[in-house]
């Protein structure tokens, strides 16, 4: 008898999906105002530096500064709950 993968997530799965999800949205609040519109923008929206600091009525600099920020604030706050040698990964970081 041959089996098949069951593609549906596990509940522990669902679990632990449930509370990351729960752990981003206090990650995101934790953020500054400017801080929370510059990544959101650029890691859901997939705007360019240019459209958030003009949103952010700051220069290109300092909106890439302010995302560079959100996002180094969010790994560190969701790093106790990712931890176990896995690594949160924003859309557009990788290196």
């Amino acid at each position: 008898m041959t089996l098949v993968h069951d593609a549906a997530p596990t509940p522990e799965r669902l679990a632990h999906n449930i509370e990351l999800r729960k752990q981003m949205e206090i990650a995101l609040a934790a953020l500054s105002h400017s801080e929370r519109t510059a990544f959101v923008m650029r890691h859901w929206e997939g705007c360019a530096i240019e459209e958030i600091a003009e949103v952010l009525k700051s220069s290109s600099g300092a909106a890439k500064n302010t995302v560079f920020r959100a996002v180094q604030k969010l790994r560190l706050a969701l790093q106790p709950f990712v931890g176990r040698g896995t690594q949160v990964r924003v859309m557009g970081t990788e290196s």
